[in-house]
């Protein structure tokens, strides 16, 4: 299930939430936003794990209700522990997305149609964050 999917259910469950139970998630991208409906809602990322298996990237979260949090617009991007871990699947993880990045800008360059300005700055602003994450 994606984190979207993942963030739409705790969202309209709310109501059942009181606050003490410790969340474990497992989305299949759409990270972010589950990270930032996380935030929103008083919820501090606890543990992160990155772990790949046949091809496929599966991340774990663990998030507990602890008050007012703050991250970064990267840190909901790539995850406030992970980046700080710095584990090899993490790396690996981010060094085929800059690839598939960078691919998806030459693409852009060469449409017949014109993409959307607004479409192009958004992978180049996260192509930029990959680099830095990666320096």
């Amino acid at each position: 299930m994606g984190g979207e999917t993942i963030r739409d259910i705790l969202d309209s469950g709310k109501a059942r939430l009181n606050g003490q139970e410790r969340l474990i998630l497992q989305p299949n991208g759409g990270e972010q936003p589950l990270r930032q409906w996380l935030m929103e809602n008083d919820y501090r990322i606890l543990c992160e794990e990155l772990l790949r298996e046949n091809r496929f990237d599966y991340e774990i979260i663990v998030a507990e209700r602890d008050g007012p949090v703050m991250y970064t617009a990267e840190e909901l991007y790539f995850g406030p522990l992970q980046m700080q871990a710095r584990s090899p699947a993490f790396l690996v993880k981010w060094q085929r997305m800059l690839s598939q990045k960078q691919q998806t800008l030459t693409d852009f360059a060469r449409a017949r149609q014109a993409v959307p300005e607004e479409k192009v700055q958004d992978v180049a602003r996260q192509a930029r964050w990959i680099t830095a994450l990666l320096a």
